[in-house]
């Protein structure tokens, strides 16, 4: 079944129109979770398409060595997960019954790595999918990302990932894949959160959003992490 079918891009922000300046994002999945990041240069500073100062770790001591040992690029990924589950160990059927079918409380992660989910999970198999959004999109797709956490003192840290709780609750209709297909959808991508409801069906349809991407013509223009541009190719 053509899952996204009836599902078109948003005209006017993807795929970015010609001679355009793009942004690159990263859609990480594994067997379980989803995962959105965006190429940083290594300076923790606040400008234009990077995070909030009051969403960065606060020391050093937050961040692990994987993230230390990437001088020039490291990667800021969002995901989404239930808190019960994911941060206090609260699992086994009556966790499955809980997460899906009892809306609970949901928790956002931000995490800063050297490498993507896809390369760093211990969940096989893992999938990435990289896209190229215009700038208009890329700044609705942090927009809407921020607006996911309901206050901005983190309820856990792990590694290098800080934990906010999430303004929407975890339950069947609204995991970590249709977070994910939701907040991709406001940068313009062929995506629909409502048919996101597992980890197949949403590497189908970014499978699909590739497809399209690759018959688009070539000629962009990359924004770098020093502000400068240079042409790209999808």
């Amino acid at each position: 079944m053509l899952l996204s079918a009836c599902v078109s891009p948003v005209e006017g922000l993807w795929p970015p129109p010609p001679d355009s300046t793009m942004r690159t994002i990263y859609v990480s999945l594994d067997a379980w979770h989803a995962m959105i990041a965006f190429p940083q240069s290594k300076e923790l500073a606040t400008n234009n398409g990077q995070p909030e100062r009051h969403l960065l770790p606060r020391a050093s001591s937050f961040l692990n060595h994987s993230l230390l040992s990437a001088p020039n690029q490291y990667f800021e990924e969002w995901g989404y997960a239930e808190r019960a589950w994911y941060l206090e160990g609260r699992r086994g059927v009556t966790g499955v019954i809980r997460a899906l079918f009892w809306p609970t409380e949901g928790v956002v992660e931000i995490g800063w790595y050297d490498q993507v989910w896809a390369e760093r999970t211990h969940q096989p198999p893992s999938d990435l999918f990289i896209f190229h959004v215009s700038e208009e999109g890329y700044r609705r797709l942090r927009g809407h990302l921020q607006a996911t956490i309901m206050h901005h003192n983190p309820v856990a840290v792990s590694d290098s990932s800080l934990f906010y709780s999430a303004k929407h609750s975890y339950h069947a209709f609204h995991t970590c894949h249709q977070y994910a297909a939701q907040a991709l959808r406001k940068a313009g991508l062929p995506l629909s959160p409502f048919w996101a409801f597992n980890r197949s069906s949403f590497a189908w349809q970014l499978r699909h959003a590739a497809q399209i991407a690759e018959k688009q013509p070539a000629n962009m223009l990359l924004e770098q992490k020093d502000g400068t541009r240079q042409t790209g190719l999808f």
